[in-house]
């Protein structure tokens, strides 16, 4: 049989029993794509006058051949003038089919005596659209590599339907023929356990829930990983899922024991078949982006693994896109399949030596480093940076983030910086794993995710101490402080600062003990311990006037402002607020004066200066919506709230307290219990 060619013949035309019927059986298990098949449906509901094609796209296994023969077994009737099917080959070891041998099996299937086809190929696309003509044909071409191979196979007849399956998206088709295109995505983990229960019985799969979830986990939704497990489990029906889940849990080995036993229909040689066919530059790109150790990517860090510009990288990953071997989420932003992943890093290690490896991880790290040190500008930090030297250099300016675009950069690769931070520590380098948690500070500042911010200080407290740097392990101590602190586990809270003291060499840097006392002050201060609250911020005062650091002194003038109002004590407390304000300002500090004007709010509005509390508090919350600060902007609104209570508007405190209570709650702050009550104070005045 020649390349292309169907396992089904048909005999030469002449009557309805001549029609050739070429489309091979659907398979026996196919679980869902009812959307998917839905959609196909509906596009048939409408003539155009001219042939519909339709081409459905998706990596290798993911199911594009299957849903095809699925959706076209029950329409192949609607067609008289018969159904094709061919392969394109796109990966074959060999290469794409030629067109040529495509139309002459097509020739020979239509009735066209194997003496009498032509052997031009321009000739034979003549002949192929006169035989066409007649009636609407159904034509299925698998595996197609490029639009100029489906172009010469599109019968003439209107109505016809000429469905493509790809792992190119095939857009020109799209401009030159009004192709409808269709990309498959992943099974869900119900789908997937569907097909797993429908193959192996439900009693099985649920007698073994647990590790049925494992393994469709870990074939994330690739029919062809799937079917590879489910098939090796029925042929062993006294085998065990747990036995299976162990094995696809080895990371290095999934790829192996998914295609166990196979030959050629195998993840693996899905894989390897189109790795292959890639030119050398985007082999080494998606050989090299298998280091990056988060999810999703943008460009910039995968220029920084292949040491290439920036604009060279996004063409090469648009070129594994184009071929399904990544995925894009969104514009600029890049995804393996995990699968895929591991398909990567085992590419790398046959082809990269050891040194190349680690050189392209390192050139991730460090980018994330560099990326997220340049977002220090959001904030006065709070302690002196640290230094690191970098080994590699400094990449494109343009793939770091710009000054505006910083908190948002921060936010979106927060959980990549992490994985970073997590990869360093893994591979030996403590230093540079601290170095990526401590330049998280602004994120964590201003936007809280008390988690994480708890998850990557404890982690910074482990490197800290593999690197031997006391006064790293102080800054995350206190990190870790900061962090129960805001989410109200003040015991927590207490032990991380008092740890963080003792952790403190008696000739280290001081600063640190000034963070240490200023979280204990806070502490006492959100557990209504107002008296052990101005102790420490006195300590914090006396600290600060010691080392000279005069935004230190400001910020303990605002705690010591903030627990004298809650004292009764408004007079002292707006005279100290007003002496940090005054330092605040003449510091450039924005956000902390923005702060200081919050609380001097509170205290104006104690002694019944409403106007200049309110004046003060409006003008904060709109300095604090620009920092992109949820918390300090819900604060304003409280104090806005207190303001308006205070002045006897209750209906508008009612609306305030209503509309900040649900930030507070999110953000899992424990001011959301203080709100409540004083929501409910004004609701049922006494």
């Amino acid at each position: 049989m020649q390349r292309g060619s169907s396992s089904t013949t048909s005999t030469p035309r002449g009557g309805e029993s001549d029609v050739p019927r070429q489309l091979k059986t659907p398979p026996a298990r196919f679980t869902n794509r009812e959307q998917e098949l839905a959609s196909l449906q509906a596009r048939l509901d409408t003539s155009t006058g001219r042939p519909l094609v339709q081409v459905i796209s998706g990596p290798g296994g993911i199911g594009k051949t299957a849903l095809a023969l699925r959706w076209l077994g029950g329409i192949a009737e609607r067609y008289p003038g018969g159904a094709l099917q061919a392969s394109l080959g796109a990966f074959d070891p060999t290469g794409p089919v030629p067109v040529g041998e495509v139309l002459g099996q097509f020739l020979r299937a239509l009735g066209v005596p194997g003496s009498r086809v032509p052997v031009d190929v321009d000739e034979q696309g003549g002949l192929f659209r006169t035989l066409t003509a007649a009636a609407p044909m159904l034509v299925l071409l698998d595996n197609a590599d490029s639009e100029a191979q489906v172009r010469p196979l599109i019968p003439a007849a209107a109505d016809s339907l000429v469905v493509v399956t790809s792992r190119r998206p095939l857009g020109g088709l799209a401009v030159d023929e009004g192709a409808r295109l269709l990309t498959l995505e992943p099974l869900t983990a119900e789908h997937s356990m569907t097909l797993l229960r429908d193959t192996l019985g439900a009693d099985r799969v649920d007698t073994e829930r647990a590790h049925a979830t494992t393994i469709v986990r870990l074939t994330a939704g690739l029919p062809i990983a799937l079917c590879s497990v489910a098939g090796r489990l029925a042929a062993k029906p006294k085998a065990t899922l747990e036995r299976t889940a162990s094995d696809l849990s080895v990371g290095r080995r999934r790829l192996a024991v998914l295609s166990a036993g196979k030959e050629g229909d195998s993840v693996q040689a899905s894989f390897d078949l189109a790795y292959q066919a890639l030119p050398p530059e985007a082999a080494r790109t998606y050989r090299l982006l298998g280091q990056h150790p988060g999810a999703e990517f943008g460009v910039g860090v995968a220029a920084a693994a292949v040491n290439g510009p920036a604009a060279t990288t996004r063409r090469l990953l648009d070129e594994l896109v184009e071929v399904n071997m990544l995925t894009e989420p969104e514009d600029g932003r890049y995804a393996f399949h995990d699968l895929h992943r591991l398909h990567a890093v085992e590419k790398a290690e046959e082809h990269e030596t050891g040194d190349d490896r680690r050189d392209a991880q390192l050139r991730i790290l460090e980018w994330y480093l560099r990326g997220a040190r340049s977002t220090a500008h959001l904030v006065t930090l709070d302690q002196e940076p640290i230094p690191y030297e970098y080994v590699h250099r400094r990449p494109d300016g343009s793939s770091l983030p710009s000054e505006d675009e910083a908190l948002d950069w921060l936010e979106r690769e927060r959980t990549n910086l992490f994985a970073a931070m997590q990869a360093a520590a893994q591979i030996g380098m403590p230093a540079l794993g601290w170095q990526l948690g401590d330049a998280m500070w602004p994120l964590f500042l201003l936007r809280k995710h008390y988690r994480d911010f708890l998850t990557v200080s404890q982690l910074g407290v482990d490197c800290a101490k593999r690197w031997g740097n006391r006064a790293a392990e102080v800054i995350m101590r206190n990190r870790c402080g900061a962090a129960c602190r805001g989410a109200g586990r003040f015991d927590e809270a207490v032990e991380h600062y008092t740890a963080a003291l003792r952790a403190l060499p008696a000739d280290g840097d001081q600063v640190a003990a000034i963070r240490s006392v200023e979280g204990l002050g806070l502490v006492a201060l959100a557990q209504g311990r107002l008296d052990d609250a101005l102790r420490e911020f006195d300590d914090d005062l006396h600290r600060s006037q010691q080392l000279e650091r005069a935004h230190d002194i400001a910020l303990a003038q605002v705690n010591l402002g903030v627990t004298l109002t809650r004292l009764g004590r408004a007079g002292e407390a707006i005279e100290k607020l007003e002496q940090a304000l005054g330092l605040l300002t003449g510091q450039h500090d924005s956000y902390n004066v923005a702060r200081a004007r919050i609380d001097l709010a509170r205290a104006l509005a104690l002694e019944g200066r409403t106007a200049e509390a309110t004046e003060h508090v409006t003008e904060a919350r709109e300095a604090m919506r620009q920092s992109g600060s949820a918390f300090e902007e819900a604060r304003a609104m409280q104090v806005l709230a207190e303001v308006a209570e205070s002045a006897g508007r209750a209906d508008e405190a009612k609306e305030r307290y209503e509309a900040v209570l649900p930030i507070f709650t999110e953000l899992g702050r424990p001011e959301a219990s203080e709100v409540r009550e004083r929501l409910r104070q004004v609701q049922n005045p006494s």
